[in-house]
Formats: C-alpha cells, sequence, structure tokens
C-alpha cells in the first residue's frame, strides 16, 4: 500500500482502454472516466487486472509511486503507446 499523501496527490484517471489517449493527451478525463483511490484499492483488492501507469516526471517519482504501476512520463506517452497493452483496463496517474 503506498502513503495516504500520494494517495491524495495523484489524480486517477481510469480508462477502459488506450483509444481515449488518442493523438491528443487530455488532461483529466471526464468524471464518468475517472476512479477515486478507494474504489482503485477495491478493484485491485477483487483481483481485477489494471495496469497502473504513473506519467509523472522521473523527479516527481522519485519521492514514491504506487506499487506494481510502470513509469512512463507524459511526455513520452504518445511514442510509448506500443509498451501499453490494449486489453487490460488503465489506471492512469
Amino acid at each position: 500500500m503506498f502513503s495516504r499523501l500520494i494517495a491524495t496527490r495523484v489524480l486517477l484517471v481510469c480508462c477502459l482502454g488506450v483509444g481515449l489517449i488518442g493523438t491528443t493527451i487530455e488532461a483529466q478525463a471526464p468524471s464518468e472516466q475517472r476512479v477515486d483511490i478507494d474504489e482503485l484499492k477495491a478493484a485491485i483488492d477483487a483481483g481485477l487486472t489494471i495496469l497502473r501507469i504513473d506519467v509523472r516526471e522521473d523527479y516527481e517519482v522519485e519521492s514514491g509511486s504506487m506499487p506494481g504501476s510502470i513509469h512512463i512520463p507524459l511526455g513520452e506517452l504518445e511514442g510509448r503507446m506500443s509498451d501499453i497493452p490494449k486489453d487490460v483496463r488503465l489506471v492512469f496517474f
């Protein structure tokens, strides 16, 4: 489990697929595509497969990140789309 400090600083955006990213990356997903930290934890605890992608910069990740997440800085996301599976639920933070 990661600290509550990180949980409160992190904006989680839940997407059902990569198609929502498109060519322009929005700063924030519509409210119906967001998930709060408690919902995310419950989904993970229930055994749902959720790929967590930390899009913060390197210096931000140095302070800590969500266990099990992968780090792809936002500026690199479009170029690394082939690294992201297309058949799993994604959470970007």
